[in-house]
């Protein structure tokens, strides 16, 4: 199934795949790249990516995919998912739906690139679906999104696979019926494990581990397969944590009572890591040691509708195995391969 001229993206290489890449914006430029991050403090540009304004995430080592639509929250329209091979240029729809409403085409690839989920959302429900070679199902139907106010510190919606490739997670805030966790399983798409409030998740780096919070909590409690529900953080009301690639480490943020964002470390059962010094926020991890983040100001009284802590435009990378931040060119990071499970 070709991809319709609205929805296509290209790309033009000029070197060859590595062993760590990331898809990112580079500082002063408006389309993103696929670039060698082994050495993340200097990024080397492998592709080129150009056609449109979306978001892609790596599915594999040589291909991207992103989401785009004709509809809108008020209106239904074509939806779809497609893949890119950006090496060699041959791109495909690997999912077509109607939809456009918000949350409409979040998508994740389990680590061997056998199973995709997604979600469609149009105006009347918001519906996660399991494609494989098996075909797409539909394996949880909630209400639709209703219009309100976005809290960037208690709002997330999160979808991604175990590293084992055994289970898929969806945790989101928006729906106005449903559960906000849902655990499933990759194979039937069943459900495993869920809750009705749910949000800030992520797995661990190995196994099936899901980290998560309450909205409004400072606890962090973790699903196991095999070891049922845990609580192995207290006192830390963190914003969007992600597991490195390798070895369990989390990376998140926390503002303080004033509204001051602060990135944590947090590895090893808490053997490890702790807060990190200066004015951070919105870690993204690029390999298995070093994460991109930004640099935070205070904006008050010009914050507009947003917080009084608001980015300042200036990037770093920080190195967790020398302990070392970087200024950084990378303006904004989409996606990074390997990813948990791909090792």
């Amino acid at each position: 199934m070709s991809v319709p001229a609205w929805a296509a993206l290209q790309a033009h290489c000029t070197g060859q795949p590595a062993p760590q890449e990331a898809v990112m914006l580079l500082q002063g430029s408006s389309t993103p790249v696929l670039a060698d991050v082994s050495n993340a403090k200097a990024p080397q540009t492998l592709c080129g990516i150009s056609g449109g304004s979306f978001q892609p995430q790596l599915a594999t080592q040589t291909m991207i995919s992103w989401s785009a639509t004709q509809g809108n929250p008020s209106t239904a329209g074509t939806s779809l998912i497609a893949v890119l091979d950006l090496f060699t240029g041959t791109s495909t729809v690997a999912a077509r739906w109607s939809g456009g409403g918000f949350m409409d085409g979040l998508h994740a690839w389990s680590p061997d690139r056998g199973f995709l989920a997604y979600v469609a959302s149009d105006p009347a429900s918001v519906s996660l679906h399991l494609l494989s070679g098996g075909g797409d199902r539909v394996v949880s139907t909630m209400g639709a999104v209703p219009g309100r106010g976005f809290n960037p510190n208690e709002d997330d919606s999160y979808l991604a696979f175990s590293p084992d490739g055994a289970y898929f997670a969806l945790v989101q805030t928006f729906t106005s019926s449903g559960d906000q966790l849902q655990v499933r399983r990759t194979i039937d798409g069943s459900l495993a494990f869920s809750l009705s409030r749910g949000t800030m998740a992520t797995w661990g780096s190995t196994g099936s581990r899901l980290y998560y919070r309450m909205p409004g909590a400072s606890t962090v409690q973790a699903w196991d397969s095999s070891a049922g529900v845990s609580q192995p953080i207290t006192q830390a009301s963190w914003i969007r944590p992600r597991a490195d690639s390798g070895d369990d480490t989390l990376a998140f943020t926390v503002r303080d009572s004033a509204g001051t964002p602060h990135v944590w470390v947090y590895g090893h059962s808490g053997r490890s890591g702790g807060q990190l010094p200066n004015v951070r926020s919105a870690p993204v991890w690029l390999n298995s040691t070093t994460f991109f983040y930004v640099e935070e100001a205070a904006c008050s009284p010009g914050c507009g509708i947003g917080p009084a802590w608001q980015p300042n435009g200036k990037t770093f990378t920080y190195d967790i195995a020398q302990l070392a931040e970087t200024g950084s060119k990378i303006a904004q990071v989409y996606s990074a391969w390997p990813r948990a499970g791909q090792l």
